[in-house]
């Protein structure tokens, strides 16, 4: 059984760099169990941003994949330890 891992890069509008975070759950069998997590994810992460002095009422885009182990390493170079 593979596992998947979410990558998502959030961009807050006049921010000149983008976080990224990397997210393995043990549910994450499944492209599908994963992307019925990214609501929630990106829901929690605005929530903090929205926290943050200065962040408050900016915009905040989301560019969000589910990957396998073989995927993450063919795009974005990550390897198996890495993990």
């Amino acid at each position: 059984m593979d596992m998947f891992t979410m990558v998502i890069l959030a961009c807050v509008a006049g921010e000149p760099t983008c976080t990224a975070v990397r997210l393995s759950e043990m549910d994450f069998t499944n492209a599908d169990a994963c992307e019925a997590r990214i609501d929630a994810v990106t829901a929690a992460m605005t929530r903090d941003f929205a926290q943050r002095p200065g962040f408050r009422g900016r915009q905040v885009t989301y560019d969000v994949s589910c990957m396998n182990r073989e995927q993450l390493k063919r795009k974005l170079g990550v390897s198996v330890a890495d993990l």
